[in-house]
């Protein structure tokens, strides 16, 4: 990757992960307005109608996606259905704060997607003490006690940490997946799929039309399709195929810290004591998994014989 690819990368990330993060928090805005699976339908369809109005004016190819419909309807229904659903039920009984620092588990999901058969890519063992570190420092920021004593905040961190493992399967699929289709078609493709699911499930299991949001709900959902839909899935979607999953996955690093900064200042709450102890080491722990995996890819594109192998560990 040339230093001006890299730069536009990183600034893309930078982008996509300011974007996520103001998602993440009009989740939490809208929640006294809207059921959870009603806001993630909304979301998606919000985003889905943008994305494809967006293809159809701009002439990018819907129809080749269509005939490969088996394969956008996983993705969509993992890397979008799942994880927003997960997101809305869980987000309920955790803080804002909290759900942005466990996209952390992107990156280590990533690490291990990419180990495992069929692709079984080498990795050099710091990328898995930088996995462990990583996956201490989120036990330690959520909190042994709430871990340990509140079930509804255990079974909310595990349905969130599920979540955004599913979009880490997904973005390894995007990858071996839609390399020749445009991406934007693929985003808009993906999330409508997974819009008509998350609506079957809300009219299954929730009452949308008893409803009565606000008129600032209302604008606010507006937002939440743009900003933490259409455009962070877009986005995403591009960086996936100009860089990789494995790149993408930095995004497990820098939405965090926009998340947590931004809830501090929109909740006007400052993040608890053990946020400040997990959220340091599981930063570290994802800059040193993503620093040997980037070591070992530029090793080996100079000498593939001089990387560091996986039986060094």
């Amino acid at each position: 990757m040339g230093a001006i690819a890299l730069r536009s990368n990183v600034i893309m990330l930078l982008i996509l992960s300011f974007t996520a993060a103001w998602g993440y928090v009009l989740v939490k805005l809208l929640e006294p307005e809207f059921t959870p699976l009603t806001m993630a339908a909304s979301r998606a369809l919000i985003g889905a109608i943008l994305i494809l109005s967006f293809c159809v004016i701009a002439r990018h190819p819907i129809m080749p996606l269509v005939r490969d419909w088996w394969r956008m309807l996983l993705i969509g229904l993992i890397g979008v259905g799942m994880l927003w659903a997960m997101v809305s039920l869980g987000d309920k009984h955790v803080d804002a704060d909290l759900t942005t620092l466990l996209i952390c588990v992107i990156p280590i999901a990533t690490l291990l997607i990419i180990a495992l058969p069929p692709r079984s890519s080498p990795i050099w063992w710091p990328a898995w003490i930088g996995a462990a570190v990583a996956t201490l420092g989120l036990f330690l920021a959520i909190g042994p006690g709430e871990i340990f004593d509140e079930p509804s905040a255990r079974g909310a961190v595990l349905m969130i940490a599920l979540g955004f493992t599913g979009f880490a399967v997904a973005n390894v699929l995007v990858e071996t997946w839609t390399k020749i289709h445009s991406p934007v078609a693929v985003a808009g493709v993906t999330m409508f799929m997974a819009s008509v699911m998350l609506w079957i499930l809300a009219i299954a299991l929730e009452s949308p039309l008893s409803l009565q949001p606000s008129g600032k709900a209302w604008m606010q959902l507006a937002a939440l399709g743009i900003l933490g839909a259409a455009i962070p899935s877009v986005l995403m979607i591009l960086l996936v195929h100009r860089a990789g999953a494995g790149f993408t996955s930095l995004y497990g690093y820098t939405l965090p810290v926009f998340g947590i900064i931004l809830a501090s200042i929109i909740f006007r709450s400052a993040p608890s004591r053990s946020l400040y102890i997990g959220a340091p080491i599981a930063f570290g722990g994802v800059a040193l998994l993503q620093w040997a995996r980037s070591r070992k890819v530029r090793l080996n594109e100079v000498d593939p014989k001089s990387a560091p192998s996986a039986s060094a560990s």
